[in-house]
């Protein structure tokens, strides 16, 4: 099963960017720009890894990641928070909302690509289905 990668930005130029770099990584990519349109793709397609901007208008990536956190289908999925934002208070308040790790913006291709590439490594995605 090719694993399923859920990127989520309010800046479509963004999503774009970023759909680019990863689409050499072979995995399936979903694309979401709000925080309410990231809770319905990953309920509808399950992701194997989400990458959430914290910084939305509608629903933010903090509260994005408290939910998915709060259901059991997502405890064990790498949320990687993306932001420019990158003040400890911003930090502390991401961790204790269920992110697993940062990365900061403007994206470095290969960085985002190693990361992704090792936090998929560390769980089957067959055994995410």
């Amino acid at each position: 099963m090719t694993p399923k990668v859920l990127v989520v930005d309010d800046e479509p130029d963004m999503v774009e960017l970023i759909r680019l770099i990863l689409r050499r990584g072979g995995w399936e990519l979903l694309t979401a720009t709000s925080g309410r349109q990231a809770l319905q793709l990953a309920d509808a397609h399950s992701p194997h890894l989400i990458l959430l901007d914290l910084m939305m208008p509608d629903i933010s990536g903090y509260e994005v990641c408290a939910h998915l956190r709060r259901d059991a289908r997502f405890r064990h999925v790498p949320i990687l928070a993306f932001t420019a934002h990158c003040q400890p208070e911003a930090q502390v308040l991401a961790f204790q909302a269920g992110v697993d790790d940062f990365i900061v913006k403007p994206v470095v291709p290969q960085e985002l690509v190693d990361r992704v590439q090792s936090y998929l490594a560390r769980v089957p995605v067959a055994s995410r289905a």
